[in-house]
């Protein structure tokens, strides 16, 4: 043996003797609590004015369909910007109209920020959109106004259940002048009551300061002054400024009792002011180009174990169905973002013109809408059900290996969130630790059945377009091919093939985990939705390889992007989800000048015909066309490819004698061509066992559940979701 080879085993051997071995124990038959979903009640954005953006829309569809995002959290809705307000008593709501339509667009709801200050209205001559108002009776009649004008768009019983925060930062220099509290709270005290004026219950809060300090102080200030106030607001960033080396999660713990413990101080009760964190993240500094560890973890799979415990730990703080925190919304959904140089004040515009994928920014998405390991942590989480269940042998409050286990509301599902956290952002990844999680008193609907079992994985090397990236040599502009690769890696990976086992009333399953991850196991009676949800509108412009097409602004009537695909170019999609029932027709979302054909293989541009589609002249406007396929089931890769130039804004396709819902025209369709596409049925319908998996509206359960005070809200947001035919299983 050679030194060098005997200096290697050395060192592997090292490495398993420092691995950890970790039995997790789950009893079935013990709910400790529910589960709401408190961490997708909001997600943040930048500036509003992002929202007219059709980039943007597209990314928060998707954050919705795929996180159970359900509202939007915002700076600078009355920017100059904007253009809304114009003077004393005359106001323009052209932009709020198309802000508000780009959120509904997403089945998504405001959490309205009111700020910043037109500069005709601003009391400072340095910094006027940062200061109060040099006139009180001309802000409280535009608050007023602009609420009304919202009422009159959507009605009194939909914005009665938004949240209105009042102003960002106060106690920060760059966001209020002077950061003179007591002028903030002049300016909250006009503001609640010009909003009350027109709803005199509305969900108005603050202050949404940079941490929870000044909570106390302004819950003295509101009792005293008899504002009303519905919630209370901080942020919290554990890892500070771009070079902080560590991200607590504890610390998003201690910031929620802080604040629980300021509403009680101050004579009120967590029933009647609830505890938000409006912001929070590794690092405050994801502006981009500020290099450090905590701002690489937004880009990397170090924020995996991060969020995935910070969830946990606020989760084992649930009462019942009731959470601790209402709203815990990560900062932020997308990296098209603007708090620095660029376009439109994009940071993401000066790199390569648009077109290098990572640079420190907040996003769970990058900036051309690719996921990244941390939009797959949360989509890990939207899997999770109604109940939450007893589990022990984590590591708690500690580095290492812990879980948090929930069971569907009918019980025939058991999803088994297992992560591997260290609170030092550049952990290695190696040595992967061993985990072997006991199952006992499975639910009547799993004991004694064939069961599906499914496992996901987010690391370095799975669920993480990053690490691919970083093999390539970081290239600031990457070729096709290498997004292609990218893009490859940016859904959900399956750890292994989906299983099928007969079950007892136990189960057991012992696998490795690397540090810095998040493994899901779902063991239910159906196979999950393991890849991009066919049932679900596939955007156009979601693609993860093209030949010959660019993105484009829609113009359509559900906002967004669409793709614009030349003569003899092509779009592809990894993994589809056709289900195990099958699928028989697609919708197409469809753009045309003349008459042509779009023909759709599975597995490869020349693999199994689905079917050709006649697609008749759209005389350059929009239209729904309907088309029939050969019976197709199973996962599969999907190529579209047009016979002629085509616009496609997005496709849907509809179980196997489901109908279609939306009706629109149809485009014929020959149906012809090659064996059934799905032909594997084996369980989970992976053919071959395919790696990677996106695009399922994986959970909407429990968004309605006693006790959760966003009940209004998120119900409504229920019903659009089942409208839009989003399924949880194959």
């Amino acid at each position: 043996m050679t030194t060098a080879a005997a200096g290697l085993l050395a060192f592997l051997s090292t490495l398993t003797a420092n691995a950890t071995d970790y039995s997790l124990t789950v009893d079935a038959g013990k709910q400790v609590s529910g589960n709401p979903h408190f961490w997708s009640a909001a997600f943040g954005t930048g500036k509003a004015k992002l929202a007219l953006r059709s980039d943007w829309q597209t990314h928060y569809q998707i954050g919705n369909r795929e996180l159970g995002a359900l509202l939007v959290r915002g700076h600078g809705l009355f920017n100059d910007e904007m253009g809304l307000y114009k003077g004393a008593g005359t106001y323009d709501w052209t932009s709020l109209d198309t802000y508000l339509a780009a959120i509904f667009s997403a089945n998504m709801r405001p959490l309205i920020e009111t700020d910043f200050m037109p500069a005709a209205l601003g009391s400072s001559s340095t910094d006027a959109m940062h200061s109060p108002p040099k006139d009180y009776t001309a802000w409280n009649d535009f608050i007023k106004a602009f609420v009304q004008h919202c009422i009159d768009k959507y009605g009194a019983s939909e914005v009665g259940s938004w949240y209105f925060e009042i102003w960002n930062e106060p106690d920060y220099l760059g966001f209020w002048v002077n950061a003179d509290m007591n002028a903030y709270y002049t300016l909250y005290d006009n503001t609640a009551a010009a909003i009350t004026s027109v709803i005199p219950n509305a969900l108005v809060g603050g202050p949404g300061t940079t941490g929870v300090a000044p909570v106390a102080a302004f819950l003295k200030h509101t009792k005293s002054s008899g504002a009303r106030v519905a919630f209370v607001s901080n942020h919290n960033y554990p890892g500070g400024s771009a070079t902080g080396t560590t991200a607590d999660a504890i610390s998003l713990v201690n910031d929620n009792n802080a604040r629980l413990g300021a509403i009680i101080s101050s004579g009120y009760t967590s029933a009647d002011v609830k505890s938000f964190n409006t912001e929070w993240n590794s690092s405050y500094s994801g502006q981009g180009s500020q290099v450090g560890d905590a701002t690489m973890s937004m880009d990397n799979h170090w924020n995996v174990g991060f969020i995935l415990k910070s969830v946990k730990l606020l989760a084992d703080k649930n009462s019942g169905d009731t959470p601790a925190i209402d709203v815990f919304s990560y900062w932020a959904l997308t990296d098209v973002f603007d708090e620095d140089g660029g376009t439109d004040g994009i940071h993401m515009t000066t790199k390569s013109n648009g077109n290098t994928p990572f640079d420190g920014v907040f996003g769970t998405m990058t900036f051309q809408g690719m996921r990244k390991a941390a939009f797959n942590a949360f989509k890990l989480l939207n899997y999770t059900g109604a109940k939450r269940l007893s589990v022990t042998g984590g590591t708690a409050g500690t580095d290492g290996v812990d879980a948090m286990v929930t069971e569907s509301a009918s019980g025939d599902e058991l999803q088994i969130l297992v992560y591997n956290y260290y609170k030092t952002l550049n952990t290695p990844s190696s040595p992967a630790d061993n985990v072997t999680v006991s199952v006992s008193n499975l639910p009547a609907a799993l004991a004694g059945k064939s069961v599906y079992v499914t496992q996901f994985l987010v690391d370095e090397n799975n669920s993480n377009p990053y690490s691919v990236w970083a093999s390539q040599g970081k290239p600031p502009s990457p070729t096709e091919a290498q997004w292609q690769a990218m893009r490859a890696a940016q859904h959900l990976a399956l750890a292994q093939p989906v299983a099928q086992q007969t079950v007892t009333t136990s189960f057991s399953t012992t696998f490795p985990l690397n540090r810095q991850a998040g493994t899901l196991i779902l063991v239910g009676v159906k196979r999950p939705v393991t890849g991009r949800n066919a049932l679900v509108e596939l955007e156009g412009e979601d693609y993860d390889g093209q030949a010959s097409a660019a993105k484009e602004d829609s113009g359509d009537t559900s906002m967004g992007q669409a793709i614009s695909l030349n003569d003899g170019g092509s779009i592809f999609y990894n993994n589809v989800d056709f289900s195990d029932a099958g699928v028989d027709s697609v919708q197409l979302r469809v753009k045309t000048s003349g008459d042509t054909t779009l023909e759709l293989h599975a597995d490869t541009q020349t693999g199994p015909t689905l079917g050709t589609c006649s697609i008749p002249s759209t005389g350059g406007a929009w239209s729904t066309q309907t088309c029939s396929l050969t019976p197709t089931r199973g996962v599969h890769n999907l190529y579209v490819i047009p016979g002629a130039a085509m616009h496609i804004n997005w496709l849907k396709f509809h179980q196997a004698g489901a109908g279609v819902e939306d009706g629109g025209s149809s485009g014929g369709a020959s149906g012809i061509g090659g064996a059934t596409a799905g032909g594997n049925t084996s369980p989970g319908g992976a053919t071959g066992g395919k790696s990677n998996s996106g695009g399922c509206s994986c959970r909407v359960a429990n968004e309605t559940s006693p006790g959760n005070p966003l009940a209004l809200v998120f119900g409504a947001l229920l019903a659009l979701r089942r409208r839009s035919g989003r399924a949880i299983h194959a």
